[in-house]
């Protein structure tokens, strides 16, 4: 790792430190309770090294319900802290652009890292606290936009699965293998995996509606 490189994570680890966030298998987690958890990730644009660093900062949040679903069932996600849902910081300011924290090597590492660090209190945590609410994700989960879109079918079943409303969750997922039936591409075979193993998992055969 280059000089430049420790620099950038040191100073911005620190500061975002001071805001709460912790690190938890490498990833940068801010805790919310009720198993509801912020999370960044910073994205790093090494082409420049060693002279400058570009950092892009994503904000996201977690559920340790469904994130124990999606690893228990899901063989194509990360076995790390991952957010259900995550926006570029730059998309959550006024410009709501792509944006970038530039870093250079005769610069002044801190004052940067105090940017972003800025920002992520101003921009990023408010987004945090919103969608870590869990009555708010579930009525903003089928928004559309919300959820990546290769990501939609297979997050938007489990949250009323995890509510109880099983039957709503069978529909969801009804719905998208019948919209795949046709295919064998990766995304239909991988869904039609998905689908079989949610409805063997605990919340189907133990939790079955009355």
């Amino acid at each position: 790792m280059s000089n430049l490189k420790k620099e950038v994570l040191a100073a911005c680890t620190a500061g975002l430190r001071e805001l709460g966030f912790t690190k938890q298998d490498g990833k940068l987690i801010l805790d919310r309770g009720d198993g509801a958890s912020g999370w960044l990730g910073l994205n790093l644009a090494t082409f420049a090294l060693p002279a400058s660093l570009m950092v892009n900062p994503v904000v996201g949040v977690r559920f340790a319900s469904v994130e124990d679903i999606m690893l228990t069932i899901r063989d194509d996600i990360p076995r790390t802290p991952m957010p259900v849902v995550s926006r570029p910081l730059g998309y959550l300011m006024p410009e709501r652009t792509f944006r970038t924290w530039e870093f250079q090597r005769d610069g002044n590492i801190e004052q940067v890292a105090a940017s972003l660090v800025s920002a992520v209190k101003q921009y990023g945590i408010p987004y945090i606290d919103t969608y870590a609410d869990w009555r708010v994700f579930c009525h903003s989960v089928e928004l559309p936009g919300f959820l990546l879109p290769h990501e939609k079918a297979k997050v938007i079943p489990v949250v009323p699965a995890l509510n109880k409303q099983l039957d709503e969750a069978r529909e969801v997922v009804r719905t998208e293998l019948t919209a795949v039936a046709d295919s064998d591409g990766v995304y239909a075979q991988s869904y039609r995996d998905f689908a079989e193993k949610l409805f063997s998992c605990d919340l189907f055969t133990k939790g079955k509606e009355a």
